[in-house]
């Protein structure tokens, strides 16, 4: 990979070209950097289709067991019980799995935990609920794989626990009645990288294929619902996640809920969909109720009918800006309590001022920022509730079990992100192990922020045509990132700042002879980096301009040209 010095970039970031073929186009570039390397594997990229890519949901270890145990609950009216999470992927998987089994004249009923007073998973205080309600299966969506205990006090009183979830699996797994995990070692199972909103969706199609006559048709009706799963939870979209996801987003333009076609007029959503959809405005808003209030209120919309769902929708709508606003005022305390341990090998803050459900976003900004792994916890009397995001030299799963596994009350996560629960009294040995146990995998690694980077493209392929070819390589997210191109030497011919709080840059620019305007999202502080050069290179996306038609130019980070710096 070509590799650029950030002395320039405003960013300060490594740019890394992946692709320096000059003798490829740039379509070969964009398959090659996917590793789509023969016409079979583009075929299947370009175009996933139902037989080859949404599997055999019976070659799941144990879906044969639990629809059968399902099939006879419907049949004697017994009382099922969905228990999901309160992130988007929780709450649309609770969705599918409610939906399916009304359809199929279940029994059925919910409960969701709150973020700060259940935490995350099942707890023993459900267990006893639901026994008292005399259900007698549980069907657990995005979580239980980590609930051994709970799962096994279920069982002690009659309850049949179905666990459905994604999440990394225990070293001891619960003795579940059935386990649906795609990763688990002795599942025949092709596709081990579904989402928990996959996982209910595969449950969901195994339960019609019994059931139904018409099973595909009732399926497709669930899509968008797992497609708004999988890209909140950071599906890597290859493979099943991609026929998901993009006919998910297909069926998500027309949705049937009353309750999401609310929730995208009031994110002033028309038309065409993608993943940024969704990313950026549909699923914070559902996001907004597990981190700040509770997550029924999203569940609901996504289930109640046209009389109920436009006071849903606008309640998640102030929801979720009251979620932006308290965001901004812990980000101000979390950057100053970082830049105090910028050059640590793992960066763990704190605050009174920290809320349970933004200390994920808060972790995640922070080490975004300092390209290290990043710990914000929630002070409460007596423990720290933590949050962690990572970065990809990193596995803060495996850290956090090796180093401090036996200190936590609670715990669970993935390679990039996990959550637990801390004892006040074992903060400072938990500092000390982490922090030793994370220098010890950086010592030899390289972690300065890295900008990857397609290829160069010229002036003349910032154009209509290029724009129709990464039209072909959509839906774009985890693992199938939007291209991002190096454009050299782009004169600047006019810019200033947009937005109420002009923070973004707004750039007019001749390219190839050709007009195009440009964007900078949260650019506008290095303005001034363009009044004395107005020549510059750029890492930008390529898109259509949907406010003025045209081609516009997405910048990502810039730097002056280097040929026209002083000597």
């Amino acid at each position: 990979m070509v590799e650029f010095p950030p002395h320039m970039s405003v960013l300060q970031k490594i740019w890394k070209l992946k692709n320096e073929d000059s003798s490829a186009s740039l379509l070969q570039k964009l398959f090659l950097n996917r590793g789509l390397t023969d016409e079979i594997k583009i075929e299947r990229f370009l175009h996933p289709n139902s037989d080859r890519d949404f599997h055999d949901p019976f070659l799941m270890k144990d879906m044969a067991r639990a629809v059968e145990r399902i099939g006879k609950a419907i049949e004697k009216s017994e009382r099922i019980m969905i228990f999901g999470d309160y992130d988007v992927d929780g709450i649309t998987a609770s969705a599918i799995m409610m939906r399916a089994l009304t359809k199929l004249g279940a029994k059925v009923s919910y409960r969701l935990p709150h973020r700060i007073e259940d935490g995350y998973g099942l707890r023993e205080k459900f267990i006893k609920e639901f026994a008292k309600l005399e259900v007698k299966i549980v069907i657990t969506v995005d979580n239980g794989i980590s609930c051994r205990r709970e799962v096994e006090s279920a069982q002690a009183l009659g309850i049949d626990v179905i666990i459905t979830d994604h999440h990394t699996i225990p070293a001891e797994i619960p003795k579940a009645f059935a386990i649906l995990h795609p990763k688990l070692s002795d599942s025949a199972y092709p596709f081990a990288d579904l989402t928990g909103a996959g996982v209910a969706l595969k449950l969901a199609q195994a339960l019609y294929i019994k059931r139904l006559n018409n099973p595909d048709e009732e399926i497709r009706k669930l899509f968008d619902l797992a497609c708004m799963g999988t890209v909140s939870d950071l599906g890597p979209l290859y493979g099943e996640n991609r026929y998901i996801v993009k006919q998910g987003l297909t069926v998500l333009e027309n949705t049937r809920w009353p309750g999401l076609s609310r929730l995208k007029q009031s994110a002033r959503v028309k038309g065409r969909i993608d993943t940024q959809t969704i990313g950026f405005l549909l699923g914070p808003r559902i996001n907004a109720a597990g981190r700040i209030s509770h997550p029924s209120h999203a569940l609901q919309l996504l289930l109640h009918d046209e009389k109920h769902s436009e006071a849903l929708a606008q309640n998640l709508e102030r929801l979720n800006s009251k979620r932006q606003k308290m965001m901004t005022e812990m980000m101000e305390v979390a950057e100053k309590l970082a830049a105090e341990q910028c050059n640590n090998s793992i960066i763990i803050i704190s605050d009174p001022i920290f809320h349970g459900g933004i200390i994920g976003l808060i972790a995640g900004r922070i080490a975004e920022k300092y390209s290290r792994p990043a710990i914000a916890m929630e002070e409460r009397k007596d423990c720290f509730v933590g949050s962690c995001r990572s970065i990809p030299q990193i596995n803060i799963f495996e850290v956090l079990r090796d180093a401090a596994g036996d200190l936590f009350t609670h715990f669970g996560g993935h390679s990039a992100a996990a959550g637990f629960d801390l004892p006040r009294a074992c903060l400072a040995e938990f500092t000390e192990k982490v922090a030793a146990k994370t220098a010890s995998l950086l010592s030899a690694k390289d972690c300065r922020p890295i900008l990857p980077i397609e290829c160069e493209i010229t002036h003349a392929e910032i154009s209509e045509k290029t724009v129709k070819i990464l039209r072909e390589f959509e839906p774009f997210g985890m693992g199938n990132e939007v291209p991002r191109f190096l454009c050299k030497n782009i004169p600047i011919m006019d810019f200033g700042l947009v937005g109420a709080d002009k923070k973004h840059l707004k750039i007019k620019a001749q390219l190839n002879g050709i007009n195009v305007s440009g964007i900078g999202f949260n650019l506008g502080k290095y303005s001034s980096q363009l009044n004395d050069n107005k020549v510059i290179d750029a890492v930008c996306e390529v898109e259509e301009d949907s406010w003025n038609g045209g081609i516009q130019i997405k910048l990502v980070d810039f730097r002056q040209t280097p040929q026209r710096l002083p000597l």
